[in-house]
């Protein structure tokens, strides 16, 4: 029988089986890149054209996350979570096997319903089994593994496709998945909420709205098609978008309720500021190695070693992310970690091809310990003040805006390379240096503005979470 050390408790260990799916999940949307030419060949394809792999994971995910609160409500955390794990390793499987681009597609898209369910329910079970003054040791440990994924994810898949076969990207996932299954079995529970009717309007309105705004994002940012389709898409996302908000206030039992934007907390945590600093985590898995290897000249192992710096950097702070807000509170942390933050994502500007390869590493450890410490605040903060039977919509609807905020932060930061290109006298298809830096420039002042939502926090907030209130009154 599988034991885990006897010190954890059992939301630890839930924790960590939310973490471990959360990892497959942000692994799954990045490890693809790198092998695209080796999958493309053994398509008889091209691999711009293999691009709708990558699409129809991220759009499916989108289309789909705002039902997991609904799901998990209706059938119980466990049965879904098992569920979703189950056609997660499924569809995996189908990938690696697959033989011909249509078929790989479907194989994604039924790989995206796994993957939408899981880390939206996941994260409920860790909120209701954990009281608030552990939710920063729990997000902690739930988080660093899903933000590793977008760095380690680009040089695995170069890794498995190089030396080995592209295959691998994808059948890695199934001892994982055993895995996670059989301890989901043992340690989840499977508690339901009061059923309510289907939103089916609401989903239409969210999955078509999420779903055409994140395949616009794709087109435009990626080149997969004509701009003009790209456009459009974005503009039909906005339009049901706006009518899906719209349903959500006035309809009776929605499907995704905007009720916790209305708590500062979570409307800052998970919305505003939020989306801003996480813009900035989307971009760095496609901007930096992209920067490293054409403006640098790096080849593709060199580029993958510092990118791993970042996860360095993300696991160092995660281990101290907790006793930093419990000394000083939310809003000073979030406040001096976002400026810390911004002078590190400074310091990445002034990189040329001659600095030390030793003080890149260097700098971008520093710079994954300040964005850890930002994303576990951030997340802390977003649920300190929601009650438990609201966990679930806010889990989805904070999952779903992070979603958007990701793919938003990669097609953001492809569209303004070829701007600076094209801008500069150049053609977009040939960057320089100037151009990396104008982008890392433009995501240092986001990284910056989001900092200005934190100044207007009160200076309690988020203290239910963050355990400061209890220490000062304690001396």
């Amino acid at each position: 029988m599988l034991r885990l050390p006897a010190s954890f408790t059992r939301t630890d260990t839930i924790a960590l089986i939310v973490a471990s799916a959360f990892f497959m999940e942000v692994l799954d949307a990045t490890v693809i890149a790198p092998a695209i030419p080796h999958i493309a060949s053994d398509f008889g394809t091209s691999p711009a054209s293999l691009s709708a792999g990558i699409s129809a994971y991220l759009i499916t995910v989108a289309i789909f996350i705002p039902t997991s609160g609904w799901l998990a409500d209706r059938f119980g955390v466990r049965t879904v979570f098992v569920t979703a794990l189950s056609v997660f390793i499924l569809a995996s499987v189908w990938c690696g096997l697959s033989s011909s681009l249509p078929e790989f597609v479907v194989a994604r898209v039924l790989q995206g319903i796994g993957g939408a369910m899981m880390s939206p329910v996941g994260r409920m079970e860790v909120m209701r089994r954990t009281p608030k003054e552990r939710f920063m040791r729990a997000m902690a440990m739930v988080s660093w593994p899903g933000l590793s994924g977008f760095i380690v994810g680009p040089p695995l898949g170069g890794f498995f496709a190089t030396y080995m076969t592209w295959h691998w990207i994808f059948f890695i996932n199934v001892p994982i998945g055993i895995v996670g299954l059989t301890l989901v079995l043992r340690y989840f529970t499977n508690e339901r909420a009061e059923p309510r009717p289907f939103d089916w309007a609401g989903f239409l309105l969210f999955g078509g709205g999420l779903g055409s705004l994140m395949a616009g994002l794709e087109i435009v940012g990626h080149g997969i098609a004509d701009w003009r389709l790209g456009t459009g898409l974005i503009v039909l996302g906005a339009t049901l978008g706006l009518a899906a908000i719209r349903h959500a206030v006035t309809a009776r039992h929605p499907l995704l309720s905007l009720a916790p934007l209305k708590m500062q907390t979570f409307a800052v945590g998970a919305f505003s500021a939020g989306n801003l600093f996480r813009l900035t985590i989307g971009a760095s898995g496609f901007l930096f190695p992209t920067m490293f290897q054409i403006a640098f000249g790096m080849n593709a192992f060199d580029a993958g070693l510092l990118m791993l710096a970042f996860a360095v950097g993300d696991l160092a702070m995660k281990l101290r992310a907790t006793y930093f807000v419990r000394r000083f509170g939310l809003r000073p942390v979030l406040i001096v970690n976002g400026l810390l933050a911004t002078l590190a994502m400074a310091a990445i500007i002034l990189f040329t091809a001659q600095t030390p390869f030793w003080v890149m590493a260097v700098v971008l450890v520093v710079a994954g310990m300040f964005r850890s410490q930002q994303f576990t605040a951030l997340g802390a903060m977003s649920f300190a003040d929601i009650p438990p039977n609201g966990i679930s919509n806010a889990t989805a609807l904070s999952n779903m805006l992070q979603q958007v905020s990701f793919g938003l932060g990669v097609a953001l930061s492809a569209m303004l390379l070829v701007a600076s290109s094209l801008a500069t006298g150049g053609d977009g298809a040939v960057l320089a240096l100037f151009d990396f830096r104008v982008v890392v420039g433009a995501f240092t002042v986001l990284t910056l503005l989001s900092v200005l939502f934190f100044l207007r926090l009160p200076p309690d907030a988020g203290a239910a979470v963050s355990g400061h209130r209890k220490t000062a009154d304690a001396q």
